[in-house]
């Protein structure tokens, strides 16, 4: 057949050639776009391969033949091949390289020119025998519409058939009947052969229930004819809607064995889907990517019918046209819900099974240390479950919040609800962080699918309940430390435990650190230094307390032992315990020392401080309590001296009998026990004790002294054989300059005492530089020499005043308290001072040191049942 191609196509292809010779490229792409056509023309053959092979093989020919320069434009091609001065004289032979290579090309470009058109013209062909035959169906549609509506008469008019609705009505009944006579025939041989598949899928179903783990080479043609006889099942209900009941009872009960298969079926897949690692890790993941199919296929159906029955329940236009027959009969199965059930079962199934081995029988720690398959798990899923699933099921996220669910219901409900002890607290704490900051630094788990958290925010209160937990340890300990160290001390009945050098002390001191040392590793261990400090300051007021304790306890039994009418009437051995807690308090002081050096660099500057303040606390208040046990021993020793104290300077008692040397022998046989005993520092101590206790009780009776009851000159050198006899008691617990200077003040006073009245005032000035003016103490023992006049003692006193007035001097310390011995003597004798000396200097301080270091801590110290 000819035809003549239209003018359109002709200005088409003419273009061709002026760019196919600027650039070979613009051809070649030319060229398949306009072969497409001819590829696809209507159900058409296209043309040959050889052809249109030989088009394309052309057009890239054309294009590789083509030099690099093709491409460039005139200015870039000149400076290609002319780039010296040289190149000129080649312009003749380049212009004919250039002749050549344009005769070449033009060749090549009007042979793919030729092809293309030849191939257009064949498409065109194509085209129009296709319209050709559009048009005859066209007529024959028209035909037969012009048979059933009209009739042409014979003078050109057009009417309607009489019997043509008639006709045509029975026609489109007789198709009808037929149909459903088919479909009937259809349903019965299904139902026939309905028994017979519903055995054989069983059998297959079996098959793959037996052999869980195995290929599953049957899971989707066994899909695939459940899906059939599902929807034939489906179509028959829907169907038997307009029936009786009877027929659908009996059409129940016919399909009954399918239900119970489909059932089976679901079974089945979930069973797989519960085994989904399990099938990886055996190789089978093939398995796994048949049961995504399904699931995948079935979602989409779930979707088509729910889709399908909102658009009937909504009426929306045009949904009277969706076939709903199938999806108004069918079940949503929800595959997609279900297998994510599954998986969460597995998980559980997966806890359980690790619980049931390593912490069923309460030993959590060692459950916690066998969870590293959780990350195995997760790491496995990221490289070989994933590629397996489509992206949107992001399974590792499923995975991963399942095994967070249930792992945080392990540690909250089996562990955490059991109140496990510190260390198991601890572990648990630690085992959530690193566990947190495995799953999102190394696994990439995001922080949401994390949350809540395994401890549902109860990291904090774990914390605390763990600082709870050393604390309420720390008092327990401390308390029952205390009662039983309480309870020895008051009891007396065994000597006191001696150390290697037979130092007397007692078990307390050892006891307490070695327990806070346990306890401050354990608040280490948290690796939090906030938990350390609390601890540190917890045990520090513990320490506190239990100080507290031992000064009202010593109170106490000093006091008993004072009061005593008779030594029956007290437990003996209080010297010796006193000195045991002496050493063991300044024993504890060492232990917090060394407790502080080894704090400070387990944490930052920010708690240094505090830990460091509260330890020295803790330090001073043990040296208080061993100087207050040094300060009793000296107590002790001065009880015994009341009544040769009381007889200094009485006539003829302290002028004949030797009073003084009986004080010195029975402190030396107290301090020659003490140094024995006692740590020898604070043996120093009490050495500078029993010197200031001597002088102040020496001091304090020379000031009782009447006027004129000093007979001199034999008290000014009874005086100083007093003070010789003091110091020589010294010079074998210390050294003598030290001595020395422990005794200026009776040495300044014994000048006084021994000097003339003219000669009074230069003692007594260096005197009263050193300890204050004291002018009443002056003229109190002025007047009691027997050896001045009153007009005297006037005088040497008119004297004093003016300088001490001139000079500005009065007393250096007030008369309250002070640093010298004189002012201990003031505070003595200074005021309505009746109790004595040494109830002065003893209970009345000691009790104000119990009570300022209780009220300090606001604590009520130890329980009364605690020192019986």
């Amino acid at each position: 057949m000819s035809f003549a191609l239209p003018a359109h196509h002709l200005v088409g292809m003419a273009s061709l050639s002026p760019n196919a010779k600027q650039n070979g490229t613009q051809l070649k792409s030319g060229g398949a776009s306009s072969s497409s056509p001819s590829s696809s023309s209507l159900g058409h053959a296209g043309p040959s391969s050889n052809t249109h092979s030989s088009v394309l093989m052309s057009n890239a020919l054309s294009a590789a033949t083509l030099p690099s320069s093709a491409i460039l434009n005139p200015s870039n091609l000149v400076a290609e091949f002319l780039k010296s001065p040289d190149d000129l004289t080649k312009i003749s032979a380049l212009r004919k390289k250039l002749l050549k290579e344009q005769t070449s090309l033009s060749a090549k470009l009007k042979l793919g020119a030729k092809e293309q058109l030849e191939a257009t013209r064949e498409g065109l062909l194509k085209l129009q025998a296709t319209r050709k035959d559009v048009a005859a169906i066209r007529e024959a549609f028209a035909q037969i519409e012009a048979l059933y509506t009209n009739t042409e008469g014979e003078d050109g008019s057009r009417s309607t058939h009489p019997d043509a609705n008639r006709s045509f009505r029975v026609i489109s009944q007789v198709s009808q009947i037929h149909r459903n006579f088919v479909q009937t025939t259809n349903t019965l041989e299904k139902l026939d052969a309905l028994p017979g598949q519903i055995q054989t899928l069983a059998e297959m179903l079996q098959r793959g229930k037996d052999d869980i783990m195995g290929p599953a080479t049957d899971l989707l043609p066994l899909h695939f004819h459940l899906s059939q006889l599902e929807a034939f099942r489906n179509e028959t209900f829907q169907i038997a809607r307009t029936c009786s009941a009877d027929v659908r009872s009996t059409v129940s009960k016919f399909f009954a064995p399918l239900d119970g298969l489909i059932k089976a079926f679901d079974d089945y897949i979930m069973q797989l889907a519960e085994r989904t690692l399990d099938l990886v890790r055996e190789d089978r993941p093939s398995v796994v990517v048949k049961l995504i199919k399904i699931i995948e296929k079935e979602s989409r159906e779930d979707e088509r019918a729910a889709a399908i029955r909102l658009a009937k329940r909504a009426n929306l236009e045009g949904a009277a046209r969706f076939r709903s027959v199938v999806a108004n009969a069918r079940v949503i199965k929800l595959y997609r819900p279900k297998f994510v059930e599954a998986i969460d079962r597995s998980t559980a199934e997966l806890f359980d099974e690790c619980w049931g081995r390593f912490g069923a029988d309460g030993t959590s720690l060692e459950f916690l240390g066998h969870l590293d398959w959780i990350y195995d798990d997760m790491r496995f899923i990221q490289s070989e479950v994933t590629p397996l699933f489509p992206e949107d099921y992001k399974i590792l996220r499923t995975f991963a919040k399942s095994y967070h669910k249930h792992l945080g219901g392990i540690l909250r409900e089996r562990i955490l609800a059991a109140e496990p002890e510190a260390s198991a607290l601890l572990e648990l704490y630690q085992f959530t962080q690193e566990y947190t900051k495995t799953m999102t630094k190394e696994i990439g788990a995001d922080k949401s699918w994390l949350e809540p958290t395994l401890l549902a925010g109860k990291e904090q209160g774990i914390i605390d309940d763990y600082l709870g937990l050393i604390t309420k340890k720390i008092d327990e300990w401390t308390a029952n430390l205390m009662s039983d160290e309480v309870r020895e001390f008051v009891a007396r009945q065994n000597p006191p435990d001696e150390d290697n050098e037979g130092l007397y002390g007692l078990q307390g001191a050892a006891i307490l650190f070695q327990m806070v040392n346990q306890q401050v590793d354990v608040a280490a261990d948290s690796g939090q230094a906030s938990v350390l400090a609390k601890v540190v300051d917890h045990a520090a007021k513990a320490m506190h307390s239990t100080q507290a304790t031992w000064l009202r306890v010593l109170e106490s039994e000093f006091k008993k032992q004072r009061e005593a009418k008779s030594p029956d009437d007290v437990v003996g051995g209080l010297v010796e315990y006193v000195i045991a807690l002496a050493n063991d308090q300044l024993k504890s002081a060492d232990y917090a020392e060394v407790l502080l050096a080894r704090l400070e660099p387990m944490v930052s500057k920010k708690y240094q401080a505090g830990i460091r303040e509260a330890v020295d606390n803790a330090l001073n208040g043990f040296l208080d309590v061993s100087k207050r046990c040094t300060q009793v021993l000296v107590d002790l020793v001065f009880a015994d001296l009341q009544p040769a104290i009381k007889d200094l300077f009485s006539f003829p008692v302290w002028y004949s009998e030797g009073t003084m040397t009986t004080i010195v022998e029975t402190m030396r046989d107290y301090t020659t026990d003490y140094s024995e005993r006692l740590n020898p520092n604070l043996f120093d101590v009490l050495c500078d004790d029993m010197i200031e206790r001597l002088q102040v009780a020496y001091i304090g009776a020379l000031r009782r002294v009447g006027s004129g009851k000093l007979r001199m000159p034999a008290a000014g050198e009874q005086m100083r054989k007093d003070v010789e006899d003091a110091k020589t008691l010294f010079y074998a617990f210390k050294k003598e300059e030290e001595v020395q200077g422990n005794f200026e003040v009776l040495d300044a006073i014994q000048g006084m005492l021994t000097s003339s009245a003219t000669m009074v005032f230069l003692p007594y000035w260096s005197f009263a530089k050193a300890h204050g003016a004291h002018l009443g103490f002056l003229e109190s023992i002025m007047k009691a020499r027997d050896d001045l006049k009153k007009d005297d003692v006037s005088s040497l006193m008119e004297s004093a005043r003016r300088k001490v007035k001139s000079e500005g001097l009065n007393d250096l310390v007030p008369e309250t308290g002070g640093s010298t011995v004189m002012s201990r003597v003031a505070q003595a004798y200074g005021s309505s001072y009746s109790g004595g000396l040494l109830a002065n200097l003893g209970a009345e301080r000691a009790a104000g040191m119990a009570a300022s270091a209780t009220q300090a801590l606001g604590l009520g110290g130890w329980k009364s049942k605690d020192r019986d």
